[in-house]
């Protein structure tokens, strides 16, 4: 299986995954699951951006040379172990999403009270679904590193730190003391013991 053929299938397993899990969460609620928030749509865009980035440049040598090369990293290694990661990132966006059960939303709904999920991995972490979006930018940016990618991948986790941000905010007014004691007890993305780094 040739390398632009796998990132096709990865691509596509990531939007069936995200379809699919916002179809059953849908389904059961009977609640929409998908928020109308203009920085939410920025960053769906901007992660669509990074992937197709990233299937443009794998498709020739002569495109991607337009993307600025990062020639010490574009080697087969780097290359196959982005391609991990982005598996791995899909595995794990996959297993977090549904630890979050009928909770899973996509933006902030300020009009639906969800249960504050505070079990499995979210005992130690607030947003280790995002976490795995993280994950999946940085095996892109490894399959064809370039400094377009770099930019695109820079700018989207930027996108997505900001959504972070005001997810928490919704939750903080939401649960109250709750929220607040949760937060505490975990970190944003990394547990608790890293906390004072990422902050």
């Amino acid at each position: 299986m040739t390398e632009k053929t796998l990132l096709l299938l990865l691509a596509l397993l990531f939007l069936g995954t995200f379809l699919a899990r916002n179809i059953q969460v849908q389904t059961k609620t009977k609640q929409k699951v998908k928020a109308s928030d203009s920085l939410l749509t920025l960053s769906i865009l901007a992660t669509t951006s990074c992937i197709a980035a990233t299937l443009f440049s794998t498709s020739s040598e002569n495109f991607y040379h337009f993307f600025g090369p990062i020639a010490f990293l574009h080697i087969p290694a780097v290359s196959s172990f982005g391609l991990l990661v982005f598996a791995l990132s899909i595995v794990l966006g996959w297993i977090f999403s549904g630890q979050l059960g009928e909770s899973w939303r996509v933006g902030v709904h300020e009009t639906q009270k969800t249960e504050l999920i505070q079990s499995g991995i979210y005992q130690y972490i607030r947003n280790p679904y995002f976490l795995s979006h993280f994950i999946m930018y940085m095996g892109l940016f490894l399959i064809r590193p370039s400094l377009v990618l770099l930019v695109l991948v820079a700018a989207t986790m930027v996108l997505f730190h900001r959504l972070v941000l005001r997810e928490e905010a919704h939750l903080l007014s939401t649960h109250g003391k709750e929220y607040e004691a949760y937060k505490e007890s975990t970190g944003r993305y990394l547990p608790r013991l890293l906390k004072a780094r990422q902050e």
